[in-house]
Parts: structure tokens; C-alpha cells; sequence
């Protein structure tokens, strides 16, 4: 049996990385991730303490969601009418805007339409942003830059949460140091994309509906991505704690998945770079859905119940990567931001089904959640194996 490598797509481009380009944004997307990973637990704190019903909690979500899907159909006309440096630094600002407002007003209806905007800009970079890194790489080392990438996005997001103990949830303070955090990534990645050789090119009119039906696979991908990752984060540790582990414990475990993540991106890259990359995110997922099912019979209080951790952070981010490098192997100029945005449409509808379906299973019997779940990964994992 052989193995197919990538080693024909360095033979064919023989350009070189604008590495200018690919630090900017990674740069960039690792300190927005950084101030996300605060906002996102802060916000839905601070609604709770101040006794908003749990049904509005949800709705004031979905507001971030809509402003995404509105984005994402906006994105051909944002990128036509501006440059991709100019779409990210004002996204950037716009995030830090929203974030300035809400440490000033705690009225409940200004937060839906705060929650709205900051959907839209936070969508816009990472699609600018993503399409941006596929078309300053090569496909020499796609695998190992759409590592670095989401090794530095998972260090932020793990690293985010640590600000709310220093900053507290009242006052506003937490909102504050976020938008001038925002601000500051802003006129970095201002300074650092000047010297940039590559920008993504305008997503052409129309452009999303033709990529939707010529990589269904990809976006399948994508998909199982968007419901695995809510599941991990915010479910397992549900499953864990029901089945003994503590409250710190828990959080402990959400923590060894971020450093399974932070860990292995680049030496997965690495991999991507040198086999065929559809194999790698096919492996990933059958990976990912094996862990889910070790889940169901490994004892909550039991010591591989760490390894385990490390191993299904690892495969589960391992599969947004490769599907990252998937994307610039197979698409260039205009197509790949539509592609960017047909991938933040698949993962919302991913992490919207995720997350609610997994509830309702934990909910009626704990250990089918983990057995979904692996059937998920699984099952997917062979789907993309087998392809033709």
C-alpha cells in the first residue's frame, strides 16, 4: 500500500509565502481570539447575575449567530468595496466599538443589536483572515502554516478566559480592557499588513451558491467540526461532573484539551504537508470519535481520563486545520474567501444542531450524548476515508 503525498503541489507553485502576510494575521486572529475567549463566558455571566431568564440568554446568542449569517452574505460586497487589510482593521474596530458600548449600557434590547454587530465583525475577520492565510501560503507548507494558525487560535481562546478573575464581571472593566485590546491588535495588524505582497482578491457576486455545490465534502467537514467543537467545550465537562469528576476537575479537563490543541497543530501541519490531507481530516474525525466512545466507558475519576483530554483536543481542532489547507489546495483568488464563508456557514449550523441535540441526550441518558457523538466522529471520519 502507498501513500499518497502532496509532494506534486510544491512542483507546481513556485511562488513564495508572503510571510509578512501570514504573521499578520496570525498575529492579529490570535489576540482577537484571546479577547473572545473573555467575552464569550462574560457575557453570558454577567446576563445571569442579573437574573435575565435563561430563554433570553439563548436569544441574545442567536443575535451573535444572525450577525454572522448577515456577514457572510455581505462579505462579497465588503470585499469589493474595500481592501482585505482595511475589511479586518475596521472589523477589528468595529469589535472593539461594540465591546466600549456594552461596558456602558446594561439595556437588555441595546445588547441584542450590540450582540448583532459584533456577530458581523467577528465573522468578517476570520473569513478576510483565513482566506487571507490560504492565499499568502504555499502549498509547500499550507499544512504547517494552517497549523501555526490554529495553535496560536486555540492558545487564545484557552488563554482568554484567565481575564475574568483578574477583571471581574461588574463595572464594565472586563469589556474595557478588551476593546482597548482590540484597538491596539488593530493598529498592529494595520502596521504589519503594509508590508504584505498578498491579499485575498474580492469574493465575486454570487460566488457563495456555486461553492456550496462543488465541495459538499469539504463543507461536511466543516460541518461535523462546528457540532463536535460546542460539545467539547461546553457539554463534556456536563458529562464528567454527572459522572463524578469535580467542579475543578471539570475545568481542568477543558483546560489539558486546550493544550491537546495548542500542541499538536503544528506537528499535525507538519503531516498535512507531506500525506494527502483528505486522509488526515478523514483520520482526525474516526480519532475524534473513537475518544467519544473511550468517554462512555472511562471512569470520570480515572487518570486516563487526561490523555484522553489531550487526544480528543487534539484530533477534534486537527480537523478544522486540514480542512483550512483542504481549502487553498483546491481553490485560489475571489474563491477562496467565498470559501471561507461557506465554512463559517457550516460550522454555525454545525455548533447550532451540536450543542442543543447533545443537551437533549445528556439530559434523557448520559452516556448516549458520548455515544452520539462518536457515532458523529466516527462515522464522518469513514465518509471522508472512503470517499471518491
Amino acid at each position: 500500500m502507498t501513500i499518497a503525498t502532496n509532494d506534486h503541489l510544491a512542483v507546481a507553485d513556485e511562488r513564495r509565502s508572503d510571510w509578512a502576510s501570514i504573521a499578520a494575521v496570525i498575529v492579529g486572529i490570535a489576540a482577537f481570539a484571546m479577547a473572545q475567549g473573555l467575552t464569550y463566558p462574560l457575557i453570558s455571566l454577567l446576563l445571569a447575575s442579573r437574573g435575565t431568564d435563561e430563554t433570553l440568554i439563548g436569544l441574545n446568542a442567536a443575535a451573535y449567530m444572525l450577525g454572522l449569517g448577515v456577514s457572510t452574505l455581505a462579505m462579497s460586497r465588503l470585499t469589493a468595496l474595500l481592501r482585505a487589510g482595511s475589511v479586518v482593521v475596521f472589523s477589528l474596530l468595529g469589535s472593539a466599538a461594540m465591546l466600549v458600548l456594552m461596558a456602558l449600557l446594561d439595556d437588555l434590547a441595546a445588547w441584542f443589536v450590540l450582540r448583532f454587530f459584533l456577530g458581523f465583525c467577528v465573522n468578517t475577520i476570520y473569513v478576510v483572515g483565513e482566506a487571507w492565510l490560504n492565499a499568502a501560503a504555499t502549498d509547500r507548507v499550507r499544512g504547517r502554516v494552517a497549523g501555526l494558525y490554529g495553535a496560536s487560535m486555540a492558545a487564545g481562546f484557552a488563554i482568554g478566559p484567565l481575564g475574568i478573575p483578574l477583571f471581574g464581571t461588574e463595572n464594565g472593566f472586563a469589556f474595557a480592557a478588551c476593546a482597548v485590546v482590540l484597538a491596539f491588535v488593530a493598529f498592529l495588524f494595520a502596521l504589519l499588513s503594509r508590508r504584505a505582497q498578498v491579499e485575498p482578491e474580492a469574493m465575486p457576486h454570487g460566488a457563495l451558491l456555486p461553492f456550496l455545490r462543488r465541495s459538499p465534502m469539504l463543507l461536511f467537514v466543516v460541518l461535523l467540526f462546528g457540532i463536535i467543537d460546542g460539545s467539547v467545550i461546553s457539554m463534556l465537562p456536563i458529562y464528567l461532573a454527572g459522572e463524578g469528576l469535580s467542579a475543578s476537575g471539570a475545568a481542568l479537563f477543558v483546560t489539558v484539551a486546550h493544550v491537546g490543541m495548542i500542541v499538536s497543530q503544528v506537528p499535525l501541519g507538519a503531516v498535512l504537508d507531506r500525506v494527502n490531507r483528505w486522509s488526515v481530516a478523514g483520520t482526525c474525525l474516526l480519532v475524534t470519535g473513537i475518544a467519544f466512545a473511550l468517554f462512555a466507558v472511562v471512569p470520570a475519576t480515572s487518570w486516563l481520563l487526561w490523555p484522553l483530554a489531550a487526544l480528543c483536543g487534539s484530533a477534534f481542532f486537527g480537523v478544522y486545520t486540514a480542512a483550512i489547507s483542504l481549502l487553498g489546495e483546491k481553490y485560489k483568488g475571489g474563491e477562496l474567501v467565498a470559501g471561507s464563508a461557506a465554512f463559517a456557514m457550516a460550522y454555525a449550523v454545525g455548533g447550532s444542531i451540536g450543542t442543543p441535540v447533545t443537551g437533549a441526550a445528556l439530559a434523557w441518558e448520559p452516556v448516549s450524548a458520548m455515544l452520539l457523538l462518536a457515532c458523529i466522529g466516527g462515522l464522518g471520519g469513514l465518509a471522508v476515508l472512503l470517499r471518491r
